[in-house]
């Protein structure tokens, strides 16, 4: 019997619990463990932070859907890692024992190695922080100042930053106050749109242009040193590192990518570790001198892939991750069957950035130079298939077991018990302005007058709750589609929202040759 331990149930962990799970014998186990009891959609974040998702659109208990497969789940955070004796020590005080170990933490924010940055600003790392950034930027709106995005030495992961700038301007435009706010990126790159890759390509000019289009303005080969509680102090370096300029930002509202480092429980793990307390991982993601030990996702130790006057740390995507993810479990069940390994080298850079009413989609193969391919596409295509990649990774996530039949009427009796706690209303509530395309449907007669007597029993406008009724049972029905049928209706679905885009025209394209 083999027992993998899979440290985090995030982007990462689930995914490779489920595939490992699914792949290894009866008698094999696996076990999730994880400090928060809940999954959530990383790439989310910034949408959470506008209010344009609700934390519970992206978030939800995991132990469940762990559970329905077969896998144990701990809700714990991690003491200590001991390698040498194949051993985990959980912060509940349990003991771990494993054959093989796959650790998918995520990473720690290093909010630390700038003053100030913990206390003055804000962070869309996580769902949580996404809610405080929020709440923060609704007082902003009231009293609209300037906003600085930033990103500090270091840091890596660099596309939402632009994202969150590009959905900052689209919703005060929205407000229409975008006139009284000035926008500043702060980014260690040494030019826009490089990402941590390095290799000018496409990006450098579209990300330029975009920017420029949008009024924000941009300091690169920035290196923040310290955040006031109104001021923000950067040094602007030269191409050899020394200094060219300082800055002093203003600013009412502001968000920052700290540089990322190993999580407690897994920064004092002697042995797997660097410096920073990232997993040291070779070519076929495990550790070099423990090789059943795994990493996957930010907790891993990634090289810069280019000398930049300030540190940039590398990129990394769900796309990235999911490839990874692939790659990881392949190798232990090689492992476990003395098979020969897969290596991830080399690897490819993709991903989607939201950008309000548009969107940006970019690829490097490989991620380092030189480069076969490294294109960026720009278009309102690209925020509706970030949209529907959100969705359809979700779905993923919650998909039920091919084995296990799903409950019935969990999101009917959800609808209905919202209905029926305000049964004491006698007058029909009108129904709400929808922003959807009418569909006529025609119900035998009967059916159509159980629901216009249900309706009017409950002092509801029976095509109010004729609508909440079928969403409920269409997300219900979803529930009984096994992966393949989730992969044809996101396909369907992705066909029909572009039929429904106002403009057909894919967008304008940038297209970059290799570097």
């Amino acid at each position: 019997m083999t027992h993998v331990v899979i440290l985090g149930a995030g982007i990462a962990g689930v995914s490779a619990a489920y595939a490992l799970k699914a792949k290894l014998g009866p008698r094999d186990e696996v076990t999730v463990v994880s400090d928060k009891p809940y999954f959530h959609f990383v790439p989310s974040n910034p949408w959470v932070a506008m209010g344009w998702r609700e934390r519970s659109d992206i978030a939800f208990p995991i132990g469940p859907y762990l559970e329905s497969r077969g896998i144990k789940f701990i809700h714990s955070g991690v003491k200590r890692i001991q390698p040498d004796v194949i051993q985990v020590d959980l912060e509940n005080g349990d003991v771990l024992f494993y054959d093989y170990l796959l650790i998918a933490t995520g990473a720690a924010s290093m909010t630390d190695e700038v003053p100030g940055l913990a206390e003055h600003t804000q962070s869309v790392i996580h769902v949580d922080q996404a809610e405080r950034a929020l709440a923060a930027y609704r007082e902003f709106v009231r009293h609209p100042g300037p906003i600085v995005i930033g990103a500090a030495p270091g840091a890596s992961v660099l596309g939402p930053l632009y994202e969150y700038a590009f959905l900052i301007d689209a919703d005060l435009k929205r407000r229409n106050i975008r006139e009284r706010v000035t926008i500043t990126l702060v980014t260690p790159e040494p030019w826009p749109g490089h990402l941590g890759l390095g290799g000018e390509g496409a990006s450098r000019g579209a990300v330029t242009a975009a920017l420029v289009d949008t009024k924000i303005s941009v300091i690169c080969n920035a290196r923040t040193l310290r955040i006031d509680k109104d001021t923000i102090h950067i040094m602007e370096v030269d191409v050899s590192g020394n200094e060219k300029q300082t800055h002093t930002l203003p600013y009412a509202y502001s968000v920052y990518w700290p540089a990322f480092g190993g999580v407690p429980g897994v920064r004092s793990a002697g042995g797997l570790v660097n410096e920073r307390g990232l997993v040291v991982v070779d070519e076929y993601l495990r550790n070099p001198d423990y090789p059943n030990v795994f990493a996957l996702g930010a907790c891993v130790a990634q090289p810069a892939v280019d000398k930049t006057p300030v540190p940039v740390g590398a990129p990394d995507s769900v796309y990235s991750i999911s490839k990874a993810g692939e790659i990881v479990v392949q190798n232990i069940l090689a492992q476990i069957g003395d098979a020969p390994l897969v290596s991830y080298v080399p690897q490819r850079a993709k991903w989607l950035t939201d950008m309000g009413n548009t969107g940006a989609a970019y690829l490097s193969e490989p991620q380092v130079p030189l480069r076969d391919i490294n294109w960026m596409r720009q278009g309102r295509w690209v925020h509706q298939a970030k949209v529907d990649f959100e969705k359809y990774f979700v779905n993923k996530i919650r998909l039920q077991p091919a084995s296990q039949a799903p409950s019935t009427a969990t999101r009917i009796a959800d609808v209905m018990s919202r209905v029926l706690s305000g049964t004491g209303a006698t007058t029909p509530t009108p129904a709400p302005a929808g922003s959807g395309k009418p569909l006529e449907i025609r119900l035998p007669q009967d059916p159509c007058i159980e629901l216009r007597a249900l309706a009017k029993s409950l002092g509801r406008e029976p095509s109010t709750l004729a609508a909440e009724l079928l969403a409920a049972a269409v997300s219900d029905a979803k529930s009984y589609l096994n992966e393949a049928g989730v992969e044809a209706m996101a396909l369907s679905r992705r066909e029909l929202l572009v039929e429904e885009l106002p403009e057909r025209q894919p967008g304008v394209e940038f297209h970059g040759g290799g570097t």
